[in-house]
């Protein structure tokens, strides 16, 4: 078993936060028993190695495959040899980086570094939410500087593609994703850390006025009138004092190097640069300053600064986180015996000299003193009020007239939006006037428009009818056109025709022609041989059968050509007579 004690110091070493912690212990002790058993110390380190490694923290993440917890502690051989044998491990790897380097390089860095507005353009095309763009910046910021390195834009690079693969943007940097370059400077004295702090507000000027200079070079050398016994008591108070006596005087020479105005006192402006080295949370830091600062005068004297620096150191170094107020044993020795800072520099503060009477009076006057300081205290308390109040007052009365001012602007925007409004009143009856008329006319438009196309339509109609008409008139005007060419065409033949039947014609004009003139010849001899019959009739009938010897010499007489065949008939008349 493993108590809770021992488990607290023991898991602190992780470095996580103390809520963290707080939820690994609830998971680990899941029944309340106040102790972890062998079962439960396993989860609790699995839980620690998922939260180191930027993972959620539940019971799902005891199957993640994480790297090995990582615990430091200095004065543990065993855990120290660990903790460098990972150091060297890097989660960026070799050809991410090269890639990163070459981003990191074409941004044109000024001395090896980018600043946030070099950067923003490279973030801002990721489409990452701004949120997580900021806690990309914030965790790649190791140093807290405003720039980033090629180590720690590799780490930016890094972070933000793990977030577009949807794994969650760690809330604190896993030590596997600290650049080896980085852990030196992230583990050891204050002196070499890196600044992360921006400097404490500075204290009013009217409490630094009213403030005496407690803790002074003067009013410090000044202890040395003190008697013995109060030596041996602020030696005492030393031995018991938080701060360890080997420490108190590397912050002394650190006090009184940063004091510069020798006023015995560091303000927030002037301590700035050295609480920056711790790596430590803003918030954090403020809370330890205002332990520090006891008196709250807004500077710190030596023990006050001391005080401070030892508890970041506790911090750091073990991971202790301080208390909500201090212990008897943190408060300064030179403030334990004298509550005021006057006090310090009053001869009977503190002092003892063995006699009663002056005794009892040292102490009536310390404790007059003490009501001294108290209602001085109180007064400035007061006075601060009171100027407070009067500021708010004032700031209240300001914003008073604001809002009157205000006011009355809104009442004359508020007339002049009623005028308008009711401008816009009457504009709209005019439009709505105007609308019903567009309306009637558009009824009546569309009414026309109704009529002009049943109109169109029986147009249509009509046309399309006549289309078809033209279309069968077109027909028979090609068949007429058919039988126009077909006529021409027998017309032509027939002209054709009628000139071989003219040819012809004249031809057998002429032919009759010629046959009548041969008839007439005809005729002719015809009469002439009917004479000659009647005189060849007239000789035979004289005769009776007298000699043909006549008729010869009588056909004698005709012409071959007039008498035609008749010459051929008196030959053949001769043949047959003989």
């Amino acid at each position: 078993r493993v108590g809770p004690t021992e488990a607290a110091l023991f898991l602190k070493k992780s470095g996580l936060p103390d809520i963290t912690l707080g939820k690994i212990w609830d998971l680990a002790d899941p029944d309340g028993k106040g102790f972890l058993d062998k079962q439960g110390f396993y989860v609790a380190l699995r839980l620690v190695a998922c939260a180191q490694s930027g993972h959620d923290i539940s019971i799902s993440g005891l199957h993640l495959p994480v790297p090995s917890p990582k615990f430091k502690d200095h004065s543990s051989p065993s855990l120290s040899s660990i903790t460098s044998t990972n150091e060297s491990h890097w989660a960026v790897r070799p050809e991410e980086k090269s890639k990163f380097d070459g981003i990191f390089e074409s941004l044109a860095p000024v001395n090896g570094l980018l600043s946030g507005e070099k950067v923003k353009p490279v973030l801002i095309n990721s489409k990452l939410p701004v949120d997580v763009l900021g806690k990309v910046w914030d965790l790649s910021d190791i140093d807290k500087d405003g720039h980033l390195d090629k180590d720690e834009f590799a780490v930016a690079m890094h972070l933000v593609y793990r977030a577009l693969e949807k794994e969650p943007v760690p809330s604190v940097l896993p030590s596997s994703l600290i650049p080896p370059s980085k852990r030196k400077k992230s583990s050891g004295s204050l002196s070499s850390m890196v600044p992360v702090l921006p400097g404490s507000p500075p204290p009013p000027k009217d409490s630094l006025r009213s403030t005496p200079s407690h803790g002074s070079m003067n009013s410090l050398n000044s202890a040395g009138s003190l008697s013995p016994k109060h030596t041996i008591k602020s030696s005492q108070h030393s031995v018991n004092w938080v701060v360890p006596v080997a420490d108190r005087g590397r912050y002394d020479d650190i006090f009184l190097k940063t004091d510069t105005d020798l006023d015995g006192f560091v303000s927030g402006q002037e301590v700035k640069e050295i609480f920056m080295q711790s790596s430590l949370p803003q918030n954090f830091l403020a809370h330890i300053w205002a332990l520090a600062d006891t008196r709250q005068m807004g500077k710190l004297t030596r023990e006050q600064f001391s005080l401070a620096m030892h508890l970041i150191q506790l911090k750091v170094s073990k991971g202790m986180d301080p208390p909500q107020a201090l212990t008897p044993d943190m408060i300064p020795p030179s403030e334990r015996g004298t509550p005021g800072p006057d006090s310090s520099s009053s001869v009977g503060s503190g002092e003892f000299t063995g006699i009663k009477e002056l005794d009892e009076i040292s102490q009536e006057i310390s404790q007059l003193q003490r009501e001294k300081y108290t209602l001085e205290q109180d007064i400035r308390e007061t006075e601060e009020a009171i100027r407070h109040k009067t500021t708010e007052v004032q700031e209240m009365q300001n914003d008073l007239d604001r809002e009157t001012s205000t006011l009355q602007e809104l009442e004359a925007q508020k007339q002049d939006a009623q005028d308008r409004l009711e401008e816009m009143d009457q504009q709209k009856a005019k439009l709505e006037d105007m609308l019903n008329d567009v309306r009637q006319k558009c009824q009546e438009e569309s009414q026309m428009i109704s009529s002009l196309q049943s109109q169109i339509h029986s147009q249509e109609s009509d046309l399309q009818s006549q289309e078809e008409e033209l279309g069968r008139a077109k027909a028979d005007l090609n068949h007429l056109q058919q039988e126009e060419a077909q006529l021409e065409q027998s017309l032509q033949a027939g002209r054709i025709q009628l000139e071989t039947i003219i040819k012809s014609l004249k031809a057998t004009q002429d032919e009759i022609n010629q046959a009548r003139s041969k008839l007439s010849q005809i005729q002719d001899s015809q009469h002439e041989i009917s004479k000659s019959i009647e005189q060849y009739s007239s000789t035979l009938n004289g005769t009776h059968g007298g000699s043909m010897t006549n008729l010869a010499d009588m056909s004698e007489g005709f012409p071959e050509k007039e008498n035609g065949g008749f010459g051929v008939m008196v030959r053949h008349f001769r043949t047959v007579e003989r």
